[in-house]
């Protein structure tokens, strides 16, 4: 068996350093914000408000927990870490989603308590926190959007930002409502919408995660396509024990063994190259893919000597045409 390896670990940061920076100022500005809102909240009693406090609580941790798991998944490989450490970011994405679906329940839970008895609400108040939370948590995600990072740790933290965006947008309108129709009940019902965005943000990021944590095979990947891209090679005679996982959400891995027609090792390496090329194209191009290929000379339990050991190299001369 001949092992054919491709990946490149020279990746691991690439596309990561812009969104450093982007992190640790979101960071400062929403952990400020974080002060003016719960000051707001006990102020102007809003429920609203405070529910929105509440998901930018667990914004601010979800930008430090980002901010270690980048520093984490940077890490180069090891002995003990093969892959080094790039499921960090994925762990850390898992985390965040789980605090977003807690914060929905209890704003559920809140929000429940409040619609019958809506508390007195100071709307202007209201509007002035909401306006600074608009532009803060809207800014910060756009910023991070603009780095050019794509992994699921950057996006999950961008995702809490703009969810937190949408929920200041709401409870200015709830401001809004109670300044010029003293609607009181607006500022619940409004509430009931923020929970329902930040659920929905969690749900799906969870979704996201465990996936790649159970390692199922990566979205918009196609077994079937991978194996006609491998057989249809004019010295592949056979693909068999294909997996396809993902190792974070920017690298997939792909292992399969690949009965290959050479007359020569040189050959069958020769071959082994141009399939990973085109498997590299079809994962993601050259740095996302990790692909190791077993080249084989005949079918798994073949050619097994009297006293049990496998025959698999070329070199043996079984394999030669």
């Amino acid at each position: 068996m001949v092992s054919a390896d491709a990946g490149a670990h020279s990746h691991h940061s690439h596309g990561r350093l812009g969104a450093g920076p982007v992190l640790r100022w979101a960071l400062a500005a929403n952990g400020l914000l974080l002060v003016v809102q719960v000051v707001g909240a006990v102020l102007f009693g809003s429920l609203a408000l405070l529910a929105d406090t509440v998901h930018q609580g667990s914004d601010v941790f979800a930008l430090m927990v980002a901010l270690v798991a980048m520093s984490l998944s940077a890490r180069a490989p090891s002995d003990r870490y093969s892959f080094g450490l790039r499921r960090a970011e994925v762990m850390a994405a898992l985390l965040n989603a789980v605090l977003l679906v807690v914060a929905a329940g209890w704003i559920f839970v809140e929000a429940s308590r409040r619609i019958s008895d809506p508390p007195e609400v100071s709307g202007w108040g209201v509007f002035t926190v909401a306006v600074i939370g608009l532009f803060v948590n809207g800014g910060s995600a756009w910023m991070l959007q603009r780095s050019g990072d794509r992994s699921l740790n950057v996006s999950g933290a961008a995702l809490h930002l703009l969810s937190d965006a949408a929920g200041s947008f709401g409870v200015l309108i709830a401001g809004l409502a109670v300044v010029f129709w003293d609607a009181a009940w607006v500022d619940p019902t409004v509430s009931f919408l923020i929970a329902g965005l930040v659920l929905w943000s969690g749900v799906r990021l969870v979704s996201h995660t465990t996936r790649i944590l159970f390692e199922g095979t990566p979205a918009g990947v196609d077994n079937n396509e991978l194996t006609s891209a491998m057989t249809s090679h004019e010295s592949v005679d056979d693909v068999h024990h294909l997996h396809v996982w993902a190792v974070d959400s920017t690298m997939v891995a792909l292992s399969a063994h690949v009965v290959v027609a050479a007359d020569s090792l040189h050959d069958a390496q020769v071959v082994g190259a141009e399939l990973e090329r085109r498997l590299e194209g079809l994962l993601g191009g050259s740095g996302s893919a990790h692909v190791t290929l077993a080249l084989e000379c005949h079918p798994c339990g073949e050619g097994h000597d009297v006293d049990g050991g496998s025959r698999t190299s070329w070199e043996q001369g079984d394999c030669v045409t």
